[in-house]
């Protein structure tokens, strides 16, 4: 997957406010659209647009149009199937391979839609038929709302530069790759079952947790991964305490919104003036409003939910680079190296 490149405030000066806005706009749109889980398209429009780099281009609006039609696809995928055990575990671990391979070997962001989505819908049609038509309905009108943000912000607050970013990505390349393939899905598959079998869809995101790290090529960005992610999660828990006791003390949803409408702007400015990494900052920004809105919108505990996702997301990337790291010094044979250079030659 790519490593984005931090943004020239000079090219984009706008990055972090069209975020935030973003953000805004998706969760205002949640109830005239009858989006029943506001998080999905929050959380996808503050991605969309922190990830913009360079001019507009089509891409910046293709997951608006593609979040339909996936949810629309993969729900009846999982509907047909979910009463058919062999069927729905062979499909499920079909798309799980299929989009590790692309991410992997091509570093392809369509590689995630066919991993993380399918396993969204299949755990929502193994706990109800009810929570299936919600997950459905959320990702077909989220990508309403996303269409209105990513278009009308983009419009108002468009980047300054002419130039168009083209990712740089760097691949799995290996004369092993099959090896490379069954280990990790040796990895992950086992997880992903395990979730299946429980039908919890809390547990959901420790198999999501699993895929950024499995579809990572080497060791390196495997760790930027965890030290990304699971340090973003600590911090964006700190975060996300601060806005649930605001909110827990003014408890309506003008205030809720412009909480997440400040943390958004905050972190993802960040992105351009902090000294870290750009992505630990939108990793940080994701796992607060997803706690945030879990705990607002689910009907749960907010100490549970945060709780639950530091220890599961920290718990899983660590135990995946493990079990990574056991199996590829087990059953990969090392690379090929450079020949040896002969000797220096004897003087007479």
């Amino acid at each position: 997957m790519e490593e984005l490149p931090r943004v020239d405030p000079h090219e984009d000066p706008y990055l972090a406010l069209r975020t935030a806005l973003a953000v805004a706009l998706c969760l205002l749109l949640a109830e005239p659209l009858g989006i029943t889980m506001p998080m999905l398209p929050a959380v996808m429009g503050m991605s969309i647009m922190s990830n913009q780099r360079g001019a507009l281009n089509p891409r910046v609006f293709a997951t608006p149009i593609a979040l339909p039609v996936i949810g629309i696809i993969f729900s009846w995928v999982a509907a047909v199937t979910v009463n058919e055990p062999m069927v729905f575990t062979l499909v499920n671990i079909g798309l799980a391979v299929g989009g590790l391979a692309l991410m992997l070997f091509k570093g392809s962001r369509g590689g995630m839609m066919l991993t993380v989505f399918p396993l969204m819908m299949a755990m929502s049609a193994l706990y109800s038929d009810y929570a299936l038509a919600v997950m459905r309905d959320s990702m077909v009108m989220g990508g309403v709302a996303l269409g209105v943000a990513v278009v009308g912000l983009n419009l108002l607050f468009p980047p300054r530069t002419k130039r168009v970013h083209e990712e740089v990505v760097a691949p799995l390349v290996s004369g092993q790759a099959r090896r490379h393939l069954l280990i990790r899905s040796a990895v992950y598959l086992p997880v992903m079952l395990a979730t299946f079998a429980s039908g919890d869809m809390n547990l959901m995101i420790v198999p999501i947790m699993l895929v950024f790290v499995c579809a990572e090529p080497r060791r390196g960005t495997q760790v930027n991964q965890i030290v990304d992610r699971g340090g973003g999660t600590m911090v964006g828990a700190l975060i996300a305490i601060g806005v649930l006791t605001i909110y827990s003390m003014i408890p309506e949803l003008p205030v809720l919104i412009l909480l997440c409408t400040v943390v958004t702007y905050f972190l993802i400015d960040k992105m351009t003036t902090g000294k870290r990494r750009p992505l630990i900052y939108q990793y940080t920004c994701s796992a607060a409003l997803v706690m945030i809105l879990q705990a607002t919108t689910g009907g749960r505990d907010a100490l549970e939910v945060v709780l639950q996702r530091v220890v599961m997301t920290g718990g899983a990337m660590m135990a995946a680079i493990m079990a990574l790291a056991l199996l590829e010094a087990i059953f990969l044979a090392p690379e090929d190296e450079a020949p040896a250079a002969p000797p220096a030659a004897q003087a007479p």
